[in-house]
């Protein structure tokens, strides 16, 4: 009888720990790129906080983004100054407040591709992407999943510690944990889907 007792109180035990196991990688994989082929165009507004050593108040800005499929994602900082940058493939353009646009390449800035990668696999969940730099450790559900990444090692372990990330449909919070200790957090909010740009994304994008 005790070893009943003790066999169903195992059972009891290990029962939640199966009901809540998480997605895995391939799962969200899957709703995420599901999710991006109904909708391709994502805007959100954002909320940035840098904490960093030298000082007592984070560093705080807000704005919005538009991230696009196939194209790369526009930064709209809004306050507390106005600027964008359209990151591509293969190249970064920052657009001041007076409407002036400064080129940078690859060649100009080494390690550009997979700087604009990583945002673009941040932004969309991309976890196959994100399985290329990092470890990727899935829990939660498929609705309310959550992501910790561990850098491999290379260039990118050398900047950041651990990415922590969470969301249902689209990515609610990025936190990053870099290696000299500072960290940034991301809130984003306000989504609006799409399957199309707007004429002055498309501008901003370089397409006609």
């Amino acid at each position: 009888m005790h070893r009943v007792i003790a066999s169903c109180a195992i059972f009891l035990l290990i029962l939640p720990l199966a009901a809540v196991a998480g997605p895995t990688t391939a799962q969200l994989a899957a709703r995420m790129a599901q999710r991006i082929e109904q909708a391709p165009v994502l805007r959100a507004d954002f909320t940035q906080e840098k904490q960093m050593a030298a000082f007592r108040k984070p560093l705080q800005t807000r704005g919005q983004f538009t991230f696009a499929s196939g194209q790369g994602v526009i930064w709209q900082i809004e306050a507390p100054l106005k600027v964008a940058y359209v990151l591509g493939e293969d190249r970064i353009v920052e657009i001041g407040e007076d409407g002036a646009a400064q080129v940078r390449t690859a060649r100009d800035i080494p390690g550009l591709a997979q700087v604009g990668a990583l945002l673009r696999a941040l932004l969309g969940a991309q976890t196959d992407t994100l399985a290329e730099l990092f470890t990727v450790t899935p829990a939660g559900t498929l609705d309310a999943w959550f992501l910790t990444l561990t850098p491999k090692p290379g260039l990118l372990a050398q900047a950041m510690r651990e990415v922590r990330m969470n969301g249902s449909r689209h990515v609610e919070r990025i936190y990053i944990e870099e290696a000299n200790g500072d960290s940034i957090t991301l809130n984003f909010g306000n989504f609006r889907e799409d399957r199309a740009l707007l004429p002055a994304e498309r501008e901003r994008f370089g397409l006609r």
